[in-house]
């Protein structure tokens, strides 16, 4: 029995033009096992066993004909809403030879293009019959190969006695036009690092380790729409960090190169967007006047970081009794991609919003409020291709009281204690509720706390 095991050197999470690199070891463990057979073999048969020892040893050389790596994304999209043919036209002649190749074999009446399940084991064994790597890969997964690195060989013919072990050394650098590893309920982006092998008359074996990309620019800041009532300290801050997320500024020269990795670039990068902190204000009022006024000292935050605001009630014309907010993604597909719906009465939404973490606060006697969110690891920065785009806001709620003429005070109810004033607040109030959206950026941060976040393995292993 052969143990195959592949070890990610630095961790499952990498970011694009990173070269990954992966440790691939192949052991003859049959002595194992057959250590174990001897300890319950009774002494009856012992000297039958010694006779046979040579033959043994000589069976426990294993051969393995031959093992290759490739990179894959998987992507995979809700065919009631998207045409799943406008992304194979998308992607050209070679990819639609893919999908094809993908399909062949199936039944007439499978019309659906994405209907296989994607397999979330580390292992797969597939027929005897199967010879081809890729028909053989494509099986058990669900979506359309978009990318595969160049598969690369790493040995042909190889023969390993008991407990002897041979290490290989995988080395693919990602290229930078990849998309980022993205899940929703209409598109997703899955990557996987697949091992294939397969011995002589046997099935061919993968072992799939999942992992996951990252993006810096993914997204331009210039495509965020100003907040018109907003201060103007938010265009100059886009201004700003405009020129140093601009797409040429991420090819770095020999020198650079030399200097440092591309990982400490990509993390100096994004240091340098989510440090400049410049307070923005904005004033939310309505059309019977000022609700509040509320501080934030940055609109670039990376995962995992802390979104922090301050609402300022001191000068408010109308009475907020409570407010909540929400950090919510935008999902926009474009238009060529969706599916035209003349028969049908619902139309397919363009945006998709959705609603991550919530914070909220009962601020009627309250002068001034901090509010603070938490970025989880598990979401996706902002990017763009041509299929979607997406974008973070902080959706705001505010329940307001419909009188502006009536004071706080006028509000509550109060009561005599013996500890004295007891001051509650009115059962019934005529409210109503008002809504903010503000746009934000979020980015990568480091690769290892993205991992945590997810729980993702570097390692994974396969007997054959």
């Amino acid at each position: 029995m052969i143990e195959i095991q592949a070890k990610l050197l630095r961790g499952p999470v990498y970011f694009v033009n990173e070269t990954l690199q992966c440790l691939i070891t192949l052991r003859n463990v049959s002595n194992r096992s057959t250590n174990i057979n001897d300890l319950l073999t009774d002494e009856s048969s012992t000297n039958s066993i010694q006779k046979n020892g040579s033959n043994q040893s000589s069976d426990l050389v294993e051969r393995i004909c031959w093992a290759n790596v490739q990179i894959h994304c998987f992507c995979n999209v809700d065919e009631s809403q998207i045409d799943p043919n406008e992304i194979i036209e998308e992607e050209g002649p070679m990819k639609l030879n893919r999908f094809n190749s993908m399909n062949r074999g199936r039944s007439n009446n499978s019309n659906n293009l994405f209907k296989q399940k994607r397999n979330s084991l580390t292992n797969e064994i597939y027929s005897k019959n199967d010879t081809s790597f890729h028909e053989s890969l494509i099986r058990g997964e669900k979506g359309l190969i978009i990318y595969s690195s160049k598969p690369k060989i790493l040995f042909c013919d190889l023969q390993l006695e008991s407990d002897q072990s041979q290490t290989f050394v995988y080395n693919e650098t990602l290229p930078l036009n990849l998309n980022p590893s993205y899940s929703s309920n209409r598109v997703k982006y899955c990557y996987k690092l697949t091992i294939g092998t397969q011995r002589i008359g046997s099935a061919i074996y993968f072992l799939k380790i999942p992992i996951r990309i990252l993006t810096i620019d993914g997204f331009s800041l210039q495509s965020i729409p100003c907040i018109p009532n907003g201060s103007n300290d938010l265009d100059e801050d886009i201004d700003l960090n405009e020129s140093s997320l601009s797409p040429s500024s991420f090819m770095f020269d020999d020198e650079s190169k030399d200097s440092s990795t591309i990982l400490d670039m990509a993390l100096h990068r994004i240091e340098s967007m989510v440090s400049k902190r410049i307070p923005h204000t904005f004033n939310i009022t309505n059309s019977s006047g000022k609700v509040a006024k509320f501080i934030i000292f940055k609109t670039v935050y990376r995962l995992g970081e802390e979104v922090i605001g301050l609402f300022d009630f001191s000068e408010s014309v109308v009475k907020c009794i409570r407010y909540s907010v929400t950090l919510q993604s935008e999902e926009e597909i474009t238009d060529r991609f969706l599916l035209k719906q003349n028969n049908s009465r619902k139309s397919i939404a363009k945006i998709q919003q959705n609603n991550h973490c919530h914070y909220q606060e009962y601020c009627l006697d309250l002068s001034h409020s901090p509010m603070n969110i938490t970025i989880p690891y598990t979401v996706t920065p902002s990017f763009s291709n041509s299929l979607v785009t997406l974008r973070w806001n902080l959706h705001f709620s505010f329940i307001i009281h419909n009188d502006p003429t009536r004071t706080v005070r006028s509000l509550r109810m109060e009561h005599e204690t013996e500890d004295g004033k007891l001051s509650l607040c009115q059962r019934q109030l005529d409210v109503q509720i008002m809504t903010w959206d503000l746009p934000i950026k979020i980015v990568a941060t480091y690769p290892a706390h993205i991992a945590k976040g997810f729980q993702m393995a570097s390692i994974g292993t396969l007997n054959i």
